[in-house]
């Protein structure tokens, strides 16, 4: 319930919001909500007044930070002679920045007809939240995770506020506004609430990280060997509360053993205000893997045949490789519930990456680590394991339904109830490049008229346009998917796109989690469908190094001649690379290609021809007619064709083995090839 905010209008103005989830409403979702209205006089027919609604929603940020500050100060020296000196002192000082990520105008009525005294006028409306909006989220500084028996407990990290440390959000309000003229002024009251960001898509997109080998060194500077260990990523992409399973194998080749290797999530959190930043870095989950032979530490004699072995490293990822994907050695790191999503904004990014370490035995020994980026969102079956996915945001108007008298309003006494409003997310205006900051530590001002930018207009279908909205979009994959699905820009745009223009497309889009759907939702249009193995290279030029294995492997079933070009892609990929990705191109390659068409004429291996189907009968007359001339040298026993087989002997097939041993020796002169029938 929004709180009551009196004025020179002579009576009250509120909000109700009908309650959400548990989980608060997700992007995609639907919000019912009714301004009420009660004067408490009369105001006569020609008083204009106008009733609206706002969905606004913000990401502020607040950085906190010290400089140090020069000045001069006078005073006596013991010489009894005043000087003047330059000092030093450090001074904490604050900037404060905010922008729009939507904003949505609800026109619910113009009264001018009257008020009647201690009537409750209310004005229902429903909008349709947008797909794309991020999460609502609050992050600060010295805001620290604990660990309490074996879980990640985050003690102050719930407080909002301002408390002298640098803090950022991503805030959502619905206002309602009663604005008049002349007699009073206008009157506002909000109501904050929680949005979850659209369910991650069902599909996983599972990481190969390549192996790295790192040399192991005691003091810094005594040699030890080194060890080369890779990982498997399941899926890059998970929910709040859920598991990435992790496939881990390491080959040791120095005269040190692994002590243990250890998995974590790492939660990055920055925010922007006036050229300024801060940041709060914290490992939010953690595990261990099971030790195994592999970890135990080489002998000299051993290590110094492993080094000299130049087929070794080749062998090392061959065994790394099967090692994952068989899940040799596994473990999964849990996403919290509390913790943040990741995100990508203009004044607000938060970034969260599994770090692999492996810690080796003794003291003074380095401890090799890699990271690979992941994304943490809504898990996609929140809506229920039967509604895994998109949300189903048909608009439909139910007017009937909002305009009935609640039980509250019954007990309200008079109450008159105007049409309901409907809104739906083509109304919201979001994102944007503009930024409002301000110096010091004064807040910027709430006061004054909510202001809804202008809807966009209608661009021109050009690339440069495009590449333009992805920098300011809240979701780029979005604003793909809404220009694909328009015929003009699909055929003045996507359908012509070279291999660098492609590219180019993919570079523009800053969420990297982003870069796969966009390359897949492009490629089937490009060409009219002539997609190519030029632009799988051209992509792969472009996105991150853990992402290219996924890249290839999600656009070779788009492209038209990879039997012919797959070497071209192959050239442009690194060893592990090749390893992670020859068995689907190879899979792809034989699909394209369709099933076999049969054994060629003569295979006997694969099963007999067709002129010696036993099973069915020979062809008509092929007995009375005998063999074609010179089939067999000597002919075969007088009679045998001329008198048939015995009766049932072709319909129930040769006597058991008969084939499978062979002719009897002498039959024929020259006989069947050894195995004809096997």
């Amino acid at each position: 319930m929004g709180n009551v905010v009196a004025g020179k209008f002579p009576g009250t103005v509120r909000l109700q919001v009908d309650p959400p989830p548990a989980e608060g409403y997700i992007a995609g979702q639907k919000i019912r909500g009714a301004v009420y209205c009660t004067s408490t006089k009369s105001l006569d027919a020609g008083v204009p007044l106008n009733v609206d609604a706002f969905l606004v929603g913000k990401e502020r940020s607040l950085v906190k930070y010290e400089e140090i500050e020069y000045y001069y100060e006078s005073f006596i020296n013991a010489e009894g002679r005043r000087v003047r000196e330059q000092r030093a002192r450090t001074v904490t000082r604050y900037r404060y920045a905010e922008r729009n990520v939507v904003a949505m105008a609800i026109h619910l009525a113009d009264i001018s007809t009257g008020v009647k005294q201690g009537v409750q006028y209310k004005f229902p409306f429903q909008v349709t939240l947008p797909q794309d909006l991020p999460s609502s989220m609050h992050c600060q500084e010295h805001s620290h995770v604990y660990r309490n028996y074996g879980h990640y407990d985050y003690r102050d990290w719930a407080q909002i506020g301002y408390d002298g440390n640098g803090y950022c959000s991503v805030s959502y309000d619905i206002h309602a506004e009663l604005k008049g003229k002349g007699l009073f002024s206008t009157q506002r009251t909000n109501q904050g609430i929680k949005v979850l960001a659209a369910p991650l898509p069902e599909q996983a997109l599972p990481h190969y990280v390549p192996p790295v080998s790192r040399d192991i060194n005691f003091c810094c500077c005594f040699d030890k060997g080194k060890i080369t260990f890779g990982a498997k990523i399941d899926d890059t992409r998970i929910g709040q509360g859920e598991n990435a399973s992790i496939d881990f194998a390491v080959r040791n080749q120095s005269e040190v053993r692994i002590e243990r290797v250890e998995a974590s999530i790492v939660e990055h959190c920055t925010w922007y205000a006036g050229g300024r930043q801060n940041d709060v870095i914290r490992e939010i989950s953690k595990a261990m893997f099971r030790p195994n032979p592999r970890w135990d530490a080489v002998t000299k004699s051993t290590r110094a045949t492993l080094e000299g072995d130049h087929d070794e490293y080749n062998r090392t990822l061959r065994m790394i490789h099967d090692a994952v994907e068989v899940g040799d050695n596994s473990s999964y790191v849990n996403a919290p519930l509390q913790c943040l999503q990741t995100y990508q904004g203009a004044l607000v990014t938060t970034r969260h990456r599994i770090k692999i370490k492996v810690h080796m035995d003794g003291f003074f020994v380095n401890a090799p680590e890699v990271n690979i980026p992941m994304r943490i969102g809504t898990r996609h079956d929140i809506l229920g394991k039967d509604k895994p996915g998109k949300i189903d945001v048909s608009f439909t108007e139910v007017p009937n339904e909002l305009e009935k008298p609640t039980p509250e309003d019954e007990e309200d006494g008079d109450i008159v109830i105007a049409p309901g409003v409907f809104v739906g997310e083509s109304q919201a205006v979001l994102g944007g490049k503009d930024i409002k900051q301000v110096k010091e530590d004064e807040k910027m001002s709430d006061d004054g008229d909510i202001v809804i930018p202008p809807l966009q207009e209608v661009l021109d279908p050009t690339l440069d346009n495009l590449i333009y909205e992805l920098k300011f979009a809240v979701s780029p994959a979005s604003i793909v998917r809404h220009y694909l699905s328009l015929l003009e820009w699909r055929e003045k745009v996507f359908s012509v796109l070279a291999p660098p223009q492609y590219a180019h497309i993919l570079k523009s889009c800053e969420i990297e989690f982003d870069q796969p759907e966009i390359a897949t939702a492009i490629a089937p249009v490009i060409r009219n469908g002539n997609f190519t193995c030029d632009y799988v290279i051209a992509a792969v030029g472009v996105v991150n190094d853990w992402l290219r294995i996924s890249m290839v492997q999600k656009l070779i079933p788009f492209t038209r001649d990879l039997a012919q070009n797959k070497q071209k892609i192959k050239n442009k990929l690194t060893e592990w690379e090749n390893v992670c990705t020859e068995k689907d191109i190879q899979n792809e390659i034989n699909r394209q290609q369709g099933p076999p068409q049969g054994p060629p004429q003569g295979q006997f291996n694969q099963g007999p021809p067709p002129q010696v189907q036993f099973n069915e009968g020979p062809p008509p007359g092929q007995f009375n007619q005998g063999p074609p001339q010179g089939q067999f040298n000597q002919g075969p026993p007088q009679g045998q064709y001329n008198q048939g087989p015995p009766q049932g002997q072709f319909n129930q097939g040769p006597p058991q083995g008969q084939y499978n041993q062979g002719p009897p020796q002498g039959q024929y002169n020259q006989g069947p090839p050894q195995g004809q029938f096997n």
